[in-house]
C-alpha cells in the first residue's frame, strides 16, 4: 500500500516518472471507497493509461472524478476547483497535476490560487496532492522542488541503480516503488 496523502502533499516529479500515474492511483483509491475527487490539469491524462489504471473500478464510481482540464489558465481551474468544493459537501480528494510549468519560478497568481485552495481543503480536512516538475540543483545537492507551503513535500524519481525502479521520498522514509499496468507497488 502507498503511503497515504494527510493533509496538504506536494509531490515533486522527476520527468516521466509517473507523477501523473501515482496521482491518478491515489485518485483510483477513494474511487473505490466511492468517494468523490477534484482532478485539475492542464491536459486531459493519457486514455490509454487511464483506461489501465481504472479498468476494474466500477463505472459509477470513475463518475465520482470530477475533471477540471484548462490548458495553460492553472489559475482558473485552482478557481473551480474551489468552487466546486464550496459547492458539494461529498468531496473526499484533491488532485492538481502540474499546477505549475515545469521550468522557471511558479507565478504568483497560480502561487496565491494555489494556497487559497490549500486553506479552504485544511479547514475541511480534505487532502490535497499537488504535483509539480522536481529539478536537480545545479551544484549536484540533490533534487528541488519547486516553492509552495503545503504540509509535506515528497519527491519521486528514477532509482540510481536500477532506472525502471521509483523512489518515493517521504518524511516517513524512502519508499521503493515498481510502476506497472496497474500502478506503482512498494517493492522492497
Amino acid at each position: 500500500m502507498l503511503p497515504a496523502i494527510g493533509g496538504g502533499v506536494h509531490l515533486s516529479v522527476e520527468g516521466g516518472c509517473g507523477g501523473t500515474t501515482y496521482g491518478l492511483q491515489i485518485a483510483r483509491d477513494f474511487l473505490k471507497l466511492d468517494k468523490h475527487v477534484i482532478w485539475v490539469c492542464q491536459e486531459m491524462p493519457d486514455g490509454d493509461r487511464f483506461s489501465q489504471l481504472f479498468a476494474n473500478i466500477n463505472p459509477t464510481a470513475v463518475s465520482k472524478l470530477h475533471l477540471i482540464a484548462v490548458g495553460e489558465n492553472i489559475e482558473q481551474g485552482l478557481q473551480s476547483a474551489s468552487a466546486l468544493l464550496r459547492a458539494l459537501n461529498n468531496i473526499a480528494l484533491i488532485v492538481v497535476d502540474d499546477w505549475t510549468d515545469k521550468t522557471g519560478r511558479p507565478k504568483t497568481a497560480v502561487q496565491k490560487a494555489m494556497q487559497g485552495l490549500f486553506e479552504h481543503t485544511k479547514s475541511r480536512n480534505i487532502p490535497l496532492l499537488a504535483i509539480s516538475s522536481a529539478y536537480e540543483d545545479a551544484s549536484g545537492s540533490g533534487w528541488k522542488s519547486r516553492k509552495i507551503s503545503l504540509d509535506e513535500t515528497w519527491f519521486l524519481h528514477r532509482e540510481q541503480i536500477d532506472p525502471m525502479r521509483r523512489e518515493l521520498h517521504t518524511p516517513e522514509g524512502v519508499h521503493r516503488l515498481i510502476v506497472s499496468d496497474e500502478g506503482f507497488t512498494l517493492h522492497s
